[in-house]
């Protein structure tokens, strides 16, 4: 598998539990621009990003919610496989420390 170029061009730090911020990548290869990729970190160190996704909405447009009172969010893209989407994550996340290399400074979840 060839791999692709993975730039992130825009980061919005937000600090809320294991959220570490938001932020937007550029795939040179496919002139693709991905927005509002989420980026964590737990307590213990571990990293991941989540691709966005929207609100599932009920009939009457309001947002739905899950057993805990939360909203309820499917996927607007995903990987076909869990390797490829640690790959992603992985690139995602090294290019993000090149770009904001104090991302994940501050408390962690």
């Amino acid at each position: 598998m060839r791999k692709l170029t993975v730039d992130v061009i825009e980061f919005h730090p937000v600090h809320r539990n294991a959220l570490r911020g938001f932020c937007t990548v550029y795939i040179g290869e496919m002139h693709l621009t991905i927005h509002d990729i989420g980026v964590h970190q737990h307590a213990s160190g571990a990293r991941w990003v989540a691709l966005p996704a929207k609100p599932l909405l009920e009939s009457d447009g309001a947002a739905r919610r899950d057993d805990r009172g939360k909203i309820a969010y499917c996927p607007v893209i995903e990987f076909a496989d869990r390797e490829t989407r640690d790959a992603f994550a992985a690139r995602v996340i090294a290019a993000l420390l090149e770009f904001a290399p104090d991302a994940f400074n501050g408390a962690a979840a």
